[in-house]
């Protein structure tokens, strides 16, 4: 079949498309190792778009299973790549099994009917069906994803484009159902009745690959903004994030009255540690620490390591008697586990400081008054709790008579 001069540059133009982002994504896969495994599936993704379209341009009146078949499963795997990129990418769940499930049904589908034109409208109409699923469910990811990163009409906006696409290839397949006179429309790339369809698919392949880009690029600055404000031992929020969220913590108590509370704890014995089994071993304590320790604590709580042996749990909405309990709990919980190092067991405990919000507190006073109900814990044995004694500290700054 010739194929009508118009048509033939656009096709033209939608594989330099795809090859240039096939590139693209490759190249940030390796060297540039930015969302390696999702751009790895963006890539291949854009490749077997570029084989699809390139092996659908061969059809003519011979029946053939690979310009027809072939060609169909092609661009639906390539499809259906662009969906599992993007779920690893913002790590949410994977449905590849699925997706590859409902890829083999489509072609298993295909199958009933031969590979050529007379058939072009019912192939078209399943594989419209199966791409316009997985672009609709490839948009919902990507809301799903972003929601937490922009505001939700922001995230609906930059997503247009994908879920148009499925609105699409839905209204498509509903066209060749209900109107196959519409097939050199809609079934064909080569016809000049497909130059509408061209230039949407054009627009499409390049929208859809910019949104994949800036996505790419947008987990990459949130992974370097985690790494800026996470202890890189243990994980935990470090002693700079700490008190960016304190200080709003904070903020939100003058305004609303609702009390919290801090519970400072330093490790006991960690320089002993240290000394007899080593760095690494003292290490590895730190992080046992953070992982008990994170058992215990309520998804609002903010845990941080605030520097060496020395750890930091705030409590929002925590008044001083729920916080000596909860300072309990985590006392009990470091002295049930220990750490087996090298064939020896090494007992982990540590001396906790504990201090509510009052009249005139600041968080760097709050702070202060922690440290030393912990240190009164460290001189009067260790392993136990003390609350911040706020009249003796009265009692001290208050002038004399």
């Amino acid at each position: 079949m010739n194929i009508d001069p118009i048509a033939e540059l656009l096709v033209l133009f939608i594989c330099l498309l795809a090859s240039t982002s096939t590139l693209a994504w490759g190249l940030m896969a390796y060297p540039l190792r930015i969302a390696p495994r999702a751009s790895t599936y963006f890539s291949l993704a854009n490749l077997f778009i570029l084989m699809g379209v390139l092996l659908t341009t061969l059809r003519d009146q011979t029946p053939s299973y690979l310009y027809w078949l072939g060609a169909d499963m092609l661009l639906l795997l390539g499809f259906v790549l662009l969906r599992s990129g993007t779920q690893r990418l913002f790590r949410l769940p994977s449905s590849i099994k699925i997706d590859l499930a409902l890829l083999l049904l489509t072609g298993l589908l295909m199958l009933t009917q031969p590979p050529s034109i007379a058939a072009s409208d019912t192939l078209g109409i399943f594989f419209s069906f199966m791409a316009a699923s997985t672009f609709l469910l490839m948009a919902k990811d990507n809301l799903v994803a972003l929601e937490h990163t922009v505001k939700r009409p922001i995230a609906v906006i930059l997503l247009s484009p994908i879920a148009l696409m499925g609105v699409i290839f839905g209204l498509r397949a509903l066209l060749l159902l209900i109107e196959p006179t519409l097939k050199s429309h809609l079934a064909s790339i080569q016809s000049a009745d497909a130059i509408p369809m061209l230039w949407l698919y054009v627009v499409m392949t390049l929208w859809i690959n910019v949104i994949m880009m800036g996505n790419a690029l947008t987990r990459l600055v949130q992974k370097m903004r985690q790494q800026a404000d996470r202890d890189y031992l243990t994980g935990l929020w470090n002693r700079r994030a700490m008190q960016q969220q304190l200080e709003q913590l904070h903020q939100r108590w003058l305004r609303d009255g609702q009390a919290y509370s801090l519970i400072l704890f330093d490790l006991d014995f960690f320089k002993q540690i240290n000394d007899k089994f080593g760095h690494s071993a003292g290490d590895a304590v730190l992080v046992k620490t953070a992982q008990q320790i994170g058992k215990v604590t309520r998804a609002m709580d903010i845990f941080c390591r605030l520097g060496g042996e020395e750890f930091l749990l705030v409590l929002p909405g925590t008044d001083g008697e729920v916080a000596e309990i909860i300072a309990q709990k985590l006392q009990q919980a470091l002295r049930q586990s220990s750490l087996n190092w090298q064939g020896s067991l090494i007992p982990i405990s540590a001396s906790f400081g504990i201090v509510t919000t009052a009249t005139g507190d600041t968080p760097d006073s709050l702070l202060a008054l922690a440290d030393k109900a912990m240190y009164r814990a460290k001189e009067t044995g260790r392993d136990r709790c003390c609350t911040a004694e706020r009249r003796l500290e009265q009692a001290q700054a208050t002038p004399s008579q």
